[in-house]
């Protein structure tokens, strides 16, 4: 069974248990009991959902059923039909329908495999049995205004004539509340109706609003004293009235005789076909995915320990037995086997598919396509590929800007495509793949790209570049990145805030991702954001220089190598290498964080570090090895510092720095355009 059916059948499992209570609470209900609507329209409700589920993933014998189950019980909340136990039994054989359904799509059999006998047959002739016919207006019955019928819905007016019938003593309270609290006094006033007996319908009135208010009539019944009444809805501000009966009843609708005494038909284990679970899949909340990768995570520290103290007994030589120091060693190394696949186990419970963001994402971005009239073809690929639930969540908000500004900005309307020779549907292509151990997201378009020169233009009028200095590409698309800038010449509900792209790099950098921008004129742009695949526990390379040791994550480290001083170059004030014919800037931490300088021997050791498709060297006295180290987060007095990710414990209970490698390459570049422009 592919992905998508697991979804499914995880959902639609969750759906049939809220179907299952609420068709357990109908098999109880008495037919006077003011809950009965609410109920029934719960199950409705349920019915409706698995039907709206169903049809999204083309499963035409689930949603068939559950259709004909609505039908039913629309007519059953409309009262066309009596609640009866024969209609809660068909609605119970429904229900097992539809477990049986979900249990064949679980095994690969299909939901058409399941027969469902003359089932379908019976709810048809129950509905046909339906009646149809109304008589007078309500008025003729209880004194409301005249008309009022013609502006009450369907079912509305069904549970007034139903109220009718059984003699229910029929309330109306008027009332008015300020404009800015109306809806959460309404919701008030509503709850405390529903909770003495049945609410009809909620009436504005423009008559009753006044100087910055709005009025509201609304009709309700109840079987409690009128003296109660008062006491739980009346006040200074409201007005209740008790609404007299004029003669007459409804004809029609419950006074249907539907045979009870058909007997249900189940087949045999039916029962425990719809007790027993249909999916193999346990929803867990993810605060305590959280709490077990922290216990994980301290196990990590622990093992360190571990390690530490058996090389320290290694160093005592014959001080300690051989066949004991083995003994250690063996356990060590299988207490490391095991934490290893505990890491990789709870990691792996973290991870979702991108289909889930790009669900939502899709009918957002839709609905901004239609709000600026553009005619857009959005295409997502990638929906198997999985990201850690913390991260996938922190990207919801930048991925949806960066769409937003490819259908702001980047898709150009019909005429200006036409005249560019270009079909009238533009085209977004969202695209989600595995690259290592990162996972890359790219948001492309087909629009008019981004003019490099007029952004220029706007940095030089906001006073961040001089008018005569020249800048790469690059360093032009980076002015993007800035806080508050917008080449945008109005500000719609849209864009153009200035509000956006520095709030993406942000948020990338959070997670230690980074973001890149290629764009064409007339051709179009393509935004790549590269992630890490999970965060909390990560492999890292320890490397030190002078007296500090900093953690590298093994994500952005391409090789290593030892070099000898004299083959540094320096180019317009930047520190280079050759590397197999490619040049590869360097980068020093004491310069990024401005610390001592590092006395260097002879030889030096690179660290070559990679993010999005951009490399560097990092240049390390010494090279420690490898280690898992978890990752915290530095305090507020850190919150500025670019290039670090955070803080990590060593097994010596000593604490080190990790550094951001995005951020550091980042800051590295904008030193060395410094250094460029100070030669």
């Amino acid at each position: 069974m592919d992905q998508s059916l697991k979804d499914f059948v995880a959902e639609a499992e969750d759906i049939l248990d809220n179907l299952d209570e609420s068709i357990s609470l109908l098999m109880d209900i008495d037919p006077d009991d003011h809950r009965k609507p609410d109920i029934i329209n719960a199950v409705f409700r349920h019915a409706h959902s698995i039907k709206g589920l169903s049809g999204m993933f083309n499963l035409e014998g689930v949603s068939s059923l559950s259709h004909k189950m609505e039908n039913l019980l629309d007519s059953l909340r409309l009262d066309k039909i009596p609640l009866s136990d024969h209609v809660v039994e068909l609605l119970g054989q429904g229900f097992q329908n539809l477990v049986r359904m979900v249990r064949a799509i679980s095994e690969g059999r299909g939901d058409i495999s399941v027969e469902l006998g003359d089932y379908l047959k019976e709810l048809e002739q129950l509905e046909k049995g339906e009646e149809n016919t109304q008589d007078n207006d309500l008025s003729t019955f209880i004194g409301i205004p005249s008309g009022i019928t013609d502006i009450l819905s369907e079912y509305e007016e069904h549970r007034f004539r139903d109220n009718i019938k059984r003699g229910m003593p029929f309330f109306r309270v008027s009332c008015s509340f300020p404009l800015d609290t109306f809806d959460v006094q309404l919701e008030a006033l509503g709850s405390a109706i529903r909770e003495m007996g049945e609410l009809l319908t909620t009436l504005p009135q423009t008559n009753l609003g006044g100087d910055g208010n709005i009025g509201f009539t609304l009709y309700f019944t109840s079987r409690e004293p009128e003296g109660e009444v008062m006491k739980t809805v009346g006040s200074d501000e409201r007005t209740l009235e008790s609404v007299p009966y004029l003669g007459g009843t409804p004809s029609g609708p419950g006074n249907q005789v539907i045979d009870t005494d058909t007997p249900a038909r189940f087949e045999e284990g039916s029962f425990e076909d719809e007790i027993r679970g249909v999916s193999q899949t346990v929803r867990v909340d993810i605060g305590k995915l959280d709490y077990l990768m922290n216990l994980v995570g301290e196990l990590v520290i622990m093992k360190s320990g571990f390690v530490n103290i058996a090389q320290r007994l290694r160093n005592l030589g014959d001080a300690i037995p051989s066949d004991l120091m083995m003994d250690f060693g063996k356990s060590t190394t299988n207490m490391e086997k095991k934490l290893v696949d505990l890491r990789d186990g709870v990691m792996d419970i973290r991870m979702v598919p991108m289909g889930q963001l790009y669900n939502r994402l899709q009918r957002v971005s839709k609905k901004i396509a239609k709000d600026l009239g553009k005619k857009v073809n959005l295409q997502f690929v990638g929906h198997e590929t999985e990201l850690d639930k913390m991260i996938m969540e922190e990207m919801v908000s930048p991925l949806l800007h960066i769409v937003r500004n490819s259908l702001d900005h980047g898709i150009e309307d019909v005429e200006v495509r036409r005249s560019k020779g270009k079909p009238d549907t533009g085209n977004i292509k969202v695209s989600a793949y595995q690259q290592g151990n990162h996972v890359i997201l790219e948001v492309e378009d087909d629009g008019k790209g981004i003019d490099l020169v007029r952004i220029k233009k706007e940095a030089v009028r906001r006073g961040d570049v001089k008018k005569d200095e020249i800048y790469t590409e690059d360093e032009v698309l980076g002015f993007l990145f800035k806080p508050g800038f917008s080449t945008k010449e109005g500000v719609t509900e849209i864009s153009g805030r200035g509000v956006g792209m520095d709030v993406v790099r942000k948020e990338l950098e959070k997670v230690g991702g980074a973001v890149e921008i290629r764009t064409t004129v007339d051709k179009g742009t393509r935004v790549i954001l590269t992630l890490p695949i999970t965060l909390a526990i990560l492999q890292a390379l320890l490397i030190r220089n002078g007296d500090r040791i900093f953690a590298v994550p093994m994500g952005s480290v391409q090789e290593t190598i030892e070099l000898t001083r004299e083959v540094i170059k320096t180019m317009q004030g930047q520190e280079v290498i050759t590397l197999r014919d490619r040049t590869l800037p360097l980068i020093r931490l004491e310069k990024v964080f401005s610390l001592p300088p590092v006395t260097e021997g002879k030889s030096i050791y690179v660290v070559i570090v990679a993010m999005a498709n951009r490399s560097m060297g990092l240049v390390t006295g010494d090279l420690i090895g490898k280690q898992d180290v978890v990752i915290k987060p530095l305090g507020d007095s850190f919150s500025k510092s670019v290039g670090l990710a955070g803080a990590a414990e060593l097994g010596d209970q000593s604490t080190i720095l990790v550094l951001d490698v995005a951020g550091l390459m980042t800051e590295a570049i904008r030193l060395g355009a410094m250094g460029k422009r100070a030669h």
